[in-house]
């Protein structure tokens, strides 16, 4: 059937569905041209369109005006899918659109896996992806099998996403995050070697700070790089060296 006349029959159903509601819907998704024959995806960066049209299960007989709810429900049941949306693109397809989770740390499980900023292990291999991500450091372990880290672990991702907010340059150097003893965040670079005492939720303000404190120490003393920046008090930065 030629695509213009597929419209012109599309429209015309649409106003019977207005006029006749369900039972000419249920008529109509038997018609050999609303069979779903393409679907556009947008939004996916780390899963292929192979895998998300796959998630759908669409048969031949798939029609756009079958129940939208059991394909949104497919699609957002895979780990990577924080939100999905689907819509459809007449005469004969569908638009998926997606909001991916994003790898913000890694957290072990025992071995790395990336997480998100709510704390959901996602189902990517760090090498295959090339993700360059701060270490999330933790004495509480994640059961295996599970989709959530452990409170620990989701509080510590939580922190990356708002220092990834605060100040992405900050982030870019940072190797490892973890809760300290008296509750402070401790945040560590490898290159420069320093190490950063912050409050939880630093402010971008605070964090500029400290940086500017980091850069006044080296420039005075290029030989002897500060071994901690300390944040946690207010309207105070501590610069300390290592003792040898």
């Amino acid at each position: 059937m030629r695509r213009d006349v597929q419209i012109l029959l599309a429209t015309a159903c649409l106003g019977a569905v207005a006029l006749w509601g369900e039972r000419i819907l249920s008529a109509i998704a038997t018609m050999e041209a609303f069979q779903v024959r393409s679907v556009e995806v947008r939004g996916a960066r780390f899963l292929s369109e192979q895998e998300v049209v796959g998630l759908l299960a669409l048969t031949p007989e798939s029609s756009i005006w079958s129940e939208i709810q059991p394909w949104t429900d497919q699609i957002v049941s895979h780990p990577m899918v924080k939100t999905g949306r689907i819509t459809r693109d007449l005469p004969d397809g569908l638009l998926v659109s997606l909001v991916e989770r994003t790898p913000i740390a890694l957290a072990p499980t025992p071995i790395l896996e990336p997480v998100d900023a709510e704390g959901y292990l996602l189902p990517l291999d760090p090498a295959t992806y090339r993700l360059d991500l701060p270490i999330l450091f933790s004495q509480k372990k994640t059961p295996k099998g599970a989709r959530l880290v452990s409170e620990e672990i989701r509080r510590l991702a939580a922190e990356v996403d708002h220092l990834m907010a605060a100040d992405t340059a900050f982030l870019q150097l940072v190797s490892s995050v973890e809760w300290t003893e008296r509750g402070a965040l401790l945040v560590r670079w490898t290159d420069p070697r320093v190490d950063f005492l912050l409050p939880s939720r630093a402010s971008p303000v605070r964090l500029r700070a400290g940086l500017s404190a980091l850069a006044d120490a080296v420039s005075k003393n290029p030989g002897a790089v500060p071994s901690e920046i300390d944040l946690r008090f207010l309207d105070q930065v501590v610069v300390r060296h290592r003792v040898d």
